[in-house]
């Protein structure tokens, strides 16, 4: 059964199935098994509509953007013709960046060197020079251990065959693939030799032409072989290994590939956008939140100052009440006297002692009785001196100093 990973797929849920966990999970898996979906049931479709099986047929794809991918015959080992080249320059390229070759390093006795071998080898698909990097390498089986280092395949995965000749998987070929993408900025030159591989309008290039294409096609006695690196919006990978069933199935598997990558990569931009639009409305939410969280901290905060100064009030109004009042309540038989202005003669009742009230009286009293007493002697001295003048009839001068003398002997 071909192995599929679909990022964008989801389990349904157990409730909404009405069953258990486990057995939603094991129905799940047994309708996915039976049913196919997404890439899985196109290629279905289109083995169908060819005639393909797992003797004339593989395929190997890989979103590298979502990480989707399917494979379906992947290790079964065919033919790889000139696909073999596209290992075998990455392992020269690398040889390179470590230092242990140069560029113009002579490959084969006509003097060719490793830099013209590597256009000759990818973008013409040159035999001869292809060979020769091939046994520079050592013997077949050592070459071909030397490619393994690309691939993800343990011992046990390998068919034995892979040492035999020149077969290859679409599983190992996908390793290549992932490996250069991965490493582009390592290897330009590579990558830009493979955009240029002939034929420019064959094989993949055939049916996808809106976007670039780096590829490495082969053909050799009824194998059509291409793999390559699709520059989409989301980039893809795609190898395609076929016996005797003719180039069209190979540039239709790239159609296919190429229409279903589209379909997932505007799925993906819904989801994606939707995503952002969930993203916006939570944080506007949580926003909102915090905004009503703090105007209702605001407000409790408000009502605690109020009933503060509430309770403040209430507190003096008591303190008032509580303290003694000093002043005489006025009733209404006691006419209230009215306010005048503040003097040092205003009556203060704080200030009021009881004795005061005797020494008036006292002062008054004495007051009284000098007035009478001056009054009374002075009325008597008056009619002695009548009578006196009656009796004895003093001259003038006498009576005017007996009149002076009285004048001055008045008590004070």
């Amino acid at each position: 059964m071909p192995t599929v990973v679909t990022p964008l797929q989801k389990e349904p849920e157990a409730e909404e199935a009405g069953a258990a966990p486990e057995e939603a999970a094991e129905e799940a898996g047994a309708s996915e098994e039976d049913t196919p979906s997404g890439l899985a049931a196109l290629f279905d479709e289109f083995r169908a509509q060819y005639n393909l099986t797992e003797q004339n047929f593989a395929v190997s794809y890989y979103d590298t953007v979502t990480q989707e991918s399917y494979d379906w015959n992947e290790t079964h080992m065919m033919v790889a013709a000139s696909t073999f080249k596209l290992p075998l320059n990455l392992y020269y390229y690398e040889l390179e960046n470590a230092g242990e070759i140069a560029s113009d390093a002579l490959i084969t006795q006509g003097g060719a060197t490793l830099d013209l071998c590597h256009y000759l080898s990818i973008v013409e698909s040159n035999n001869e020079i292809s060979h020769a990097l091939l046994y520079r390498i050592g013997t077949f089986v050592e070459y071909k251990e030397a490619m393994r280092k690309y691939f993800t395949m343990t011992d046990d995965e390998i068919d034995p065959k892979y040492y035999q000749n020149n077969f290859y998987c679409t599983r190992m070929m996908m390793d290549t693939l992932k490996y250069i993408y991965a490493r582009q900025e390592e290897f330009p030159e590579l990558i830009d030799y493979m955009k240029q591989a002939h034929p420019q309008n064959g094989y993949f290039k055939a049916k996808v032409t809106e976007m670039e294409v780096a590829h490495k096609y082969g053909s050799f006695e009824g194998a059509e072989n291409d793999v390559g690196i699709f520059y989409a919006e989301h980039p893809f990978l795609l190898a395609v290994y076929t016996q005797n069933v003719g180039e069209g199935v190979v540039q239709d598997a790239a159609r296919l590939a190429a229409d279903y990558n589209a379909q997932q990569t505007e799925a993906y931009n819904r989801q994606a956008l939707q995503a952002q639009l969930d993203a916006f409305e939570a944080e506007k939410q949580a926003r909102l939140q915090d905004a009503e969280a703090r105007a209702e901290k605001a407000r409790l905060a408000l009502a605690a100052a109020q009933e503060a100064e509430n309770a403040a009030s209430t507190g003096n109004a008591l303190l008032l009440e509580a303290e003694p009042d000093d002043e005489p309540e006025q009733t209404p038989s006691q006419p209230q006297e009215p306010k005048t202005s503040a003097s040092a003669f205003q009556f203060n009742p704080d200030n009021f002692e009881w004795w005061m009230l005797a020494v008036a009286a006292a002062v008054l009293l004495l007051g009284s009785g000098g007035v009478l007493l001056i009054w009374k002697t002075g009325k008597m001295k008056e009619l002695a001196h009548d009578a006196e003048q009656d009796e004895d009839a003093p001259d003038d001068a006498d009576t005017e100093a007996s009149e002076s003398k009285e004048d001055t002997q008045l008590p004070t």
